[in-house]
């Protein structure tokens, strides 16, 4: 059970922990924005900025917890 938990949450804890730094500073390699504008006739009009480094980050670190899971199970 460990196995899979531990690096499921390290890695979806490392995305929002680098997203609320990149909201909190203004850092805009780690943010992540979602503006929705006034509705138009055709539908509503939305912008979204989403930064991809911080969902590279976190799925690195949870491969290096599943191999270090991994490691010492064995």
């Amino acid at each position: 059970m460990r196995k899979i938990w531990l690096p499921l949450l390290s890695s979806v804890g490392t995305m929002a922990l680098l997203y609320w730094i990149g909201n909190l500073f203004n850092v805009s390699l780690f943010r992540f924005s979602f503006v929705l504008n006034e509705p138009l006739e055709n539908g509503v009009f939305f912008d979204a900025n989403i930064a991809i480094l911080p969902i590279v980050i976190g799925l690195v670190v949870g491969f290096i917890v599943e191999r270090r899971v991994k490691a010492r199970s064995n």
